[in-house]
């Protein structure tokens, strides 16, 4: 395992200063060629911002993994394939504006693929409800494709306030790759190593920090989509086990991606009920809420950073001490309505 262990870490050391210098390099460029974001609107930000984070991140990974032979231990090459056609989608959707339906029928087909040719598919739910194991059978593809497309919609529409999505995918993943590392499956572990290093050094030109008051560059849709399905095959693939010793329930997964799980499908029926596009952009997020009510954006991230890592704890101690699962899902329920309740009986009448 050492062996293993020291060439990733020190591809990481390098992944991560490689990252920096690419960003240093590619961001004028983006100014060249018009793919920077320009306030208006929701958008508050200052001047207009390079949205190069999810091309220098997805492009970093892939180099990473090749290196390191990723492609020799788990479906690394035809998981590319997918990430990379959705990127080039999302690339021109920050430059031209593809329209919403044209994107989530890509979406939709991405999912397919990486469902069928990469074996991210849920086959059983576990306990969920108290009344037995529920095995979805047939249902196991359409229903893994669903969760896929959700799960991209909701971490893109989180994408509202700097460092917000790189955080929340740094917490994640990095929980998920001390449940692969605990479980023995050393390869997804550094896996997702060889991603967070690029991310990482994302978060240090995104996230406001002492060193720096406002984001220099974006993720874009290209970014938060991309992120989004790479979050969705290591969050299913480590749900289904992978046949190592400790298996995180389904459920325990659920709390892992809580935070904008809840806050996309509370809103979607805010803005049904409202009249308007399930999808659209608006200022209803809890992060944009936080900032409205007066708390600054170097602020109101660390604290729905804070409430992620919570959310993950939950579910990964939940497992760990074998909550009962239904207990784990009817707490989860519960956060879902209320918040929904409260959007619903508030924000829609102002």
């Amino acid at each position: 395992m050492p062996s293993q262990i020291i060439p990733s870490t020190l591809l990481m050391i390098a992944g991560f200063f490689l990252t920096l210098a690419v960003f240093w390099a590619a961001r004028p460029m983006a100014h060249k060629v018009g793919l920077v974001d320009k306030p208006g609107g929701r958008k508050q930000h200052e001047g207009a911002i390079p949205l190069i984070g999810g091309l220098v991140i997805i492009t970093i990974f892939m180099v990473l993994g090749l290196i390191a032979k990723m492609q020799d231990t788990i479906n690394f090459l035809p998981l590319m394939g997918g990430v990379l056609f959705l990127l080039t989608v999302g690339t021109l959707d920050d430059k031209f504006h593809v329209h919403a339906w044209v994107r989530f029928v890509i979406q939709i087909w991405v999912s397919c693929y990486i469902v069928i040719f990469c074996g991210a598919e849920i086959e059983n739910l576990g306990n969920l409800l108290g009344f037995g194991e529920i095995d979805l059978g047939y249902a196991a593809k359409p229903f893994s494709v669903t969760c896929f497309v959700l799960l991209m919609n909701a971490i893109n529409m989180m994408d509202g306030l700097d460092g917000l999505v790189g955080g929340f995918m740094v917490i994640v993943l990095g929980w998920l790759a001390f449940v692969y590392y605990q479980a023995g499956s050393v390869f997804h572990a550094q896996t997702i190593a060889l991603l967070l290093a690029p991310l990482i050094a994302f978060l240090f030109l995104n996230m406001r920090h002492p060193l720096r008051k406002k984001a220099c560059v974006f993720l874009g849709d290209a970014g938060s989509l991309s992120l989004g399905l790479l979050l969705g095959f290591f969050a299913i693939s480590a749900a289904k086990g992978q046949g190592v010793d400790f298996i995180l329930p389904p459920v325990a997964i659920i709390w892992f991606v809580g935070v904008p799980v809840i806050d996309a499908f509370s809103l979607f029926f805010v803005r049904l009920k409202r009249g308007g596009h399930p999808f659209e952009a608006d200022r209803l997020h809890l992060h944009y809420k936080l900032v409205d009510r007066g708390i600054a954006p170097q602020y109101a991230t660390p604290l729905m950073l804070a409430l992620s890592f919570l959310f993950c704890a939950v579910g990964y101690f939940g497992a760990a001490f074998n909550v009962p699962e239904y207990i784990l899902t009817y707490s989860w329920t519960a956060l879902l309505l209320g918040y929904t309740f409260y959007n619903l009986k508030y924000d829609v009448m102002r």
